[in-house]
């Protein structure tokens, strides 16, 4: 067992330093990174066009008149706030200064939750028109 065992930890050893020390390995977590970031774009822009489909529907939004047109990002911005504030509270401000302090401090991390509110707060934001 403890042999098995031991020839398991040498291959993927030997694995992990063939992935990052060769350009195959490099060019394999390129195309992994390319692909999970395009997925993401990809999902973000749905995101957006469906929260601006489903805050623009005329129906509801009839018997404002035409105050839905100040009053849907601001309610818009409301629920945003409301998320980050009890969410995550490191998500707050644009976004760059918050990933050039998690790489220079943070060692490069950002925990998923405050990305997952970030990008559904900015989706928020972007499709009730804020």
């Amino acid at each position: 067992m403890v042999r098995n065992r031991h020839r398991f930890l040498v291959w993927g050893r030997k694995l992990q330093r063939n992935i990052t020390s060769g350009t195959v390995g490099f060019g394999v977590i390129a195309v992994a990174v390319g692909a999970v970031g395009g997925g993401a774009a990809i999902l973000f822009t749905h995101m957006i066009e469906w929260i601006g489909k489903f805050s623009t529907i005329e129906s509801p939004t009839d018997f404002m008149g035409g105050y839905y047109i100040a009053l849907v990002p601001a309610a818009g911005g409301l629920v945003v706030g409301c998320l980050i504030h009890y969410f995550a509270p490191e998500a707050k401000g644009h976004g760059v200064p918050e990933v050039m302090l998690a790489v220079s401090l943070k060692g490069g991390r950002i925990p998923l939750r405050v990305a997952i509110v970030k990008a559904l707060a900015s989706s928020l934001s972007i499709g009730t028109g804020g």
